[in-house]
């Protein structure tokens, strides 16, 4: 038996913060500067899709890919612990948000507006590194339970809505939203991903060593 509200939740917490929910407004209003009401609209959507449709893809075939290569998943658990970890520290420092605006304002220039809503809305902002990691753990652990596996699902699926919902009102909730109240939402978020990057880790080196 589990609690399916704590498994929606700490699904929740892991994919927002891997996604970067919250940050990803002033990353599409960077990327999107000088669209129309519009043009932006359809590029969150087209963005939201694609990256949507990535992760549940490597959630699926990601597992399948590893064993290929060889890479056992208790191994992954703990790669993915180590890399969420780094970027729970970097949320609290705030490192991680001024090396993504670097990183879309050097592909600001160069993109039409329909090549940014693929690449690097979609791929890496939103299903990067860190969400591919994710999701991928989270299915692989909720496998063996069908409406643990459910809830998995939906937790992915909201975090989508919110990030969808934050790139179209970015220009509202930059005019209206306190910097100090993200921050401190973002330092929140940060400390439950810390933890439950930990708990992937050891998970893996129990596992691994069958502790």
């Amino acid at each position: 038996m589990f609690n399916m509200s704590s498994t929606f939740f700490n699904s929740f917490a892991v994919l927002f913060v891997a996604i970067d929910a919250a940050g990803i407004g002033p990353l599409f209003l960077l990327l999107t500067e000088g669209a129309s009401r519009e043009q932006r609209f359809k590029i969150a959507i087209k963005a939201s899709l694609i990256s949507f449709i990535v992760l549940i893809i490597f959630a699926y075939g990601g597992k399948f890919f590893f064993n290929w290569i060889g890479v056992s998943i208790d191994s992954l658990k703990i790669a993915g612990g180590i890399i969420l970890f780094i970027i729970s520290i970097e949320m609290l420092l705030d490192k991680r948000r001024l090396r993504r605006e670097e990183s879309a304002n050097k592909v600001l220039h160069e993109k039409t507006l329909e090549e940014i809503a693929i690449f690097p809305l979609a791929i890496p902002l939103i299903a990067g590194p860190a969400a591919l990691t994710s999701v991928l753990l989270l299915v692989n652990a909720s496998s063996k339970y069908p409406e643990k596996l459910i809830m998995v699902y939906i937790s992915l699926t909201a975090v989508m809505i919110v990030t969808f919902f934050h790139m179209i009102f970015s220009a509202i909730l930059a005019n209206y939203t306190s910097k100090n109240i993200l921050n401190v939402f973002s330092r929140v978020i940060a400390l439950i991903l810390a933890s439950l990057a930990i708990q992937f880790i050891v998970d893996g080196i129990k596992s691994s060593f069958g502790f």
